[in-house]
Parts: structure tokens; C-alpha cells; sequence
């Protein structure tokens, strides 16, 4: 006996059959046409075709570069610290590090925290010696006096022969330069111990006469020039030298060559208190040590 549904499931067979083929030959012609445009691509060289060009692998970023930041404002409110002379610079691992030498009460603690201010949150490091707070006095003096003088197009300025910061060792000569400022001038050269005397290295003995011309430069200390010079000695430790420039002679005579640092400031003040306005002043400090 026939199945009923025979002619219906035969039909379905064919369309399905039918549907393969039809899709065995879009795909045949599909695949001839890719096959075609490849050739195309690759023989003829015609602009229709695409170049694909091998990349290079890409290279890893760079590090980035550390920004170096702006150290001006921080070391303008450190030249506010009269009884100290600090320096700010950037060390080998990009960390800020003032240096230096305090005679007043800063401490590392109240600078760390002022380089803050100025450094968006960077803690510097702090590394500052400390000089007798005897030395803090005449650097008061002086204060307004170094101010104008750091403003001055050539300001007056101490030079050492060594390099910044070497001590001078028991025994060895006291030599250094001093550079005029911008005008003539009479110098009041002082060097003030640790153990709180003055020593007036200019004028002295031998050279009644601290004038020099604008901008010229003058050594002091050096043996066998026809002047005065001095060699290191006890006590050691963290000394003064002080120079003065003014239009005119300070005292109306040499002071003696060396006193009591407390008999002189009075003087001092008194003799800058009537001093031309375009007097100007500067300060080193310098290190002693036994040989």
C-alpha cells in the first residue's frame, strides 16, 4: 500500500536538492571571482589593485622624560634667610636638595617643608650645616645691603680658587678675589672667626687703601704681592668673610686690624646707617678644618 504523503516528501526532496546545487554555484562563481581579482592584484600591476605592505613590528613607548622643575621662586625665598647661604639643585635621582650653611635657627624640617610650597607636595631633600649663631649677627647687618646687591646688573662678588665648598685646611694661605661692582668703590673687607672676633682683612697695615675701580677685581692673601696675608688656623670650624662696598671710606680711619666682633658691630651699624644708598654688600662662608 502507497504512503499517502509519497508526492509531497518527494517534492520537498527536489526543492531541497535544487537549493544545494543553486548554492554550490553562487559559491563556485563567488570563489572564481576572488581567485580572478587576486591574479589581477598581483600581475598586472593596474590601479585597481591594492598594495599590502609588511609592517614593522612596533617598538615599545620610551620612558617617559622626567619634568625638571622650576627651581627660580624656591631660591628667591631662600635668599630671604639672612643668616644662612643655601642652594637648591637637582640631584643625580631627580630629587630636589638644598644645601648649605645656617647661622640662625632654620632647620632642615622648616625648609623641607617651605621647598613644599614651591614643588607641588615633592618633599626636598635636606642636607645644611650649622655655624655659630654668633656669625647670624653680622649677616643682619647686612641683610638689606646683600639684597640690592643680588639685584645689581655686576654685583659684588668673594671667589674662592677652590671649588665650592672645600675647606681650608690648618696652615693653608687665605687667598681669594673679589670682584668690584658696578661703580668705584671703597672696600671693608671683614673676616669674622667662630670664636667671635673680626679680623679687618682690608684696610690694613699694609694697604691703608680699599678703593678699587668699577668692575675690576682684587686678590687678597697672596704672599710676595707687597700686602697683607693670612694663613688658616685654630679654632676651626664655620668662619665669616664679609666685604663692603661703598662710595666712600666706612671709618674715617683703619679700624685695629683685629677686635671683638661685639665692640665692632655697633660701629658697623653706625657707619651703615650714614652710608651713601648705592652701598652694597656680600658674605661666603667658609669651612676650617684642622691639617
Amino acid at each position: 500500500m502507497k504512503d499517502a504523503h509519497t508526492p509531497m516528501t518527494w517534492l520537498m526532496r527536489w526543492r531541497h536538492r535544487c537549493a544545494t546545487a543553486l548554492l554550490a554555484a553562487v559559491v563556485g562563481v563567488v570563489m572564481a571571482a576572488w581567485a580572478g581579482h587576486a591574479g589581477a592584484a598581483s600581475g598586472d600591476g593596474s590601479t585597481d589593485s591594492e598594495t599590502v605592505s609588511a609592517q614593522p613590528p612596533s617598538e615599545p613607548d620610551a620612558p617617559p622624560v622626567p619634568t625638571v622643575p622650576d627651581l627660580s621662586a624656591l631660591r628667591t625665598a631662600l635668599s630671604e634667610f639672612h643668616c644662612a647661604e643655601l642652594d637648591v639643585a637637582i640631584g643625580k635621582d631627580q630629587r630636589v636638595a638644598i644645601s648649605g650653611l645656617t647661622a640662625g635657627d632654620t632647620d632642615p624640617d622648616s625648609l623641607a617643608l617651605l621647598a613644599q610650597d614651591f614643588l607641588t607636595g615633592q618633599r626636598a631633600a635636606v642636607e645644611v650645616e650649622r655655624a655659630s649663631p654668633a656669625l647670624c649677627e653680622p649677616l643682619t647687618l647686612i641683610g638689606p645691603l646683600r639684597t640690592a646687591n643680588a639685584g645689581s646688573a655686576a654685583p659684588l662678588s668673594i671667589r674662592f680658587t677652590e671649588a665650592a665648598g672645600t675647606p681650608f685646611k690648618g696652615g693653608q694661605d687665605l687667598m681669594f678675589d673679589i670682584a668690584a661692582p658696578d661703580f668705584p668703590a671703597h672696600l671693608q673687607v671683614d673676616y669674622f672667626t667662630s670664636d667671635g672676633d673680626v679680623i679687618h682683612l682690608l684696610p690694613n697695615p699694609l694697604e691703608v687703601s680699599g678703593r678699587v675701580e668699577a668692575g675690576a677685581v682684587r686678590r687678597l692673601g697672596e704672599r710676595g704681592a707687597g700686602g697683607r696675608f693670612w694663613s688658616v688656623g685654630p679654632p676651626y670650624g664655620h668662619e665669616l668673610i664679609v666685604v663692603i662696598a661703598s662710595p666712600t671710606p666706612l671709618f674715617p680711619s683703619p679700624r685695629p686690624e683685629a677686635e671683638a666682633a661685639s665692640s665692632y658691630l655697633p660701629a658697623l651699624k653706625q657707619a651703615l646707617d650714614s652710608a651713601a644708598p648705592t652701598t652694597v654688600a656680600t658674605a661666603r662662608f667658609l669651612k676650617t678644618k684642622a691639617p
